[in-house]
């Protein structure tokens, strides 16, 4: 990263080198489309099948982590769903980015930091995909993530939120 990004010039030239591909989010993409064609949508196994192959295609390289994160009933804090190299430690106050994303229901990233909401079927948000990653995050990563999750826009959205 040059001292450009660093400081957070829009302008700045992008390391690419590290960055995620279009390809590679295609293929992933592509992959969670065949297993889905052949299976009733079941919202906890789907949200497993995304992290999975985000992690996949991205883990270490350059993602650090990844997860969704469901609001607690009461709204204040969230808890975490699927996550992947490992479960997130204990749940995180509603406040911060997540919490600007599920009120909001539109991504944001923030550096090397991305927080997609996942959407129902009447455009509510009812989660939160996260990710971490060694080199910044951009509009490209944040369509792709979008259409990773879009499927959840066709089925209910989860009652009780997985543990």
């Amino acid at each position: 990263m040059n001292e450009r990004e660093e400081a957070g010039d829009p302008d700045a030239p992008r390391d690419i080198a590290n960055r995620p591909s279009r390809a590679r989010y295609d293929k992933v993409k592509h992959v969670l489309d065949l297993k889905w064609r052949r299976r009733a949508p079941q919202t906890e196994r789907m949200m497993r099948e995304i992290i999975d192959g985000l992690w996949d295609a991205f883990g270490d390289s350059p993602w650090s982590w990844c997860g969704v994160w469901m609001p607690q009933p009461d709204g204040k804090a969230f808890q975490p769903g699927p996550a992947r190299p490992a479960p997130a430690a204990a749940a995180v106050p509603a406040d911060g980015l997540l919490g600007e994303v599920l009120a909001k229901g539109e991504p944001r990233f923030n550096g090397a930091v991305i927080a997609v909401p996942l959407l129902d079927k009447n455009g509510r948000p009812w989660a939160v995909f996260e990710a971490k990653s060694s080199a910044p995050f951009d509009d490209m990563d944040a369509r792709w993530i979008e259409r990773m999750f879009k499927a959840f826009q066709a089925i209910e959205r989860p009652e009780h939120p997985p543990l």
